[in-house]
């Protein structure tokens, strides 16, 4: 496992931002197309698919691969709707998470394994 120090944290929040914006928008697309979508592939029985299918596949695609940016990177998306994000790191010898929210400049939280979000405390 990954761990970070604040200032590697810090320096992907603006990354992270950028990611995050992607991937609800990806989101709220799949989810008008999933629901566009069902009506026609009742219709479409061994028809060989669509325009509009292979669109669904290819957002699908977008988004498992911001979804692999996460791992590679070696943080944790915990909430997409927050934009919540842990960061494996050591404090006093202690595995702890740094917490960062979308929305916030920096970050200025952590919290340990068992507290999780609910148990966030300033740096």
């Amino acid at each position: 496992m990954k761990t970070f120090t604040l200032d590697e944290a810090n320096a992907l929040v603006p990354q992270l931002e950028e990611l995050l914006r992607e991937m609800i928008g990806l989101r709220d697309s799949l989810m008008t197309m999933g629901a566009s979508l069902q009506p026609m592939l009742l219709r479409a029985g061994g028809n060989g698919g669509s325009k509009a299918g292979s669109e669904y596949v290819l957002t699908m695609q977008r988004f498992n691969a911001c979804l692999s940016v996460f791992q590679d990177l070696g943080c944790e998306l915990k909430d997409l709707d927050d934009g919540l994000v842990d960061f494996p790191a050591y404090r006093e010898g202690q595995l702890i998470y740094l917490c960062w929210k979308r929305g916030e400049e920096r970050i200025e939280w952590w919290h340990t394994a068992e507290a999780g979000f609910a148990g966030r405390q300033p740096l």
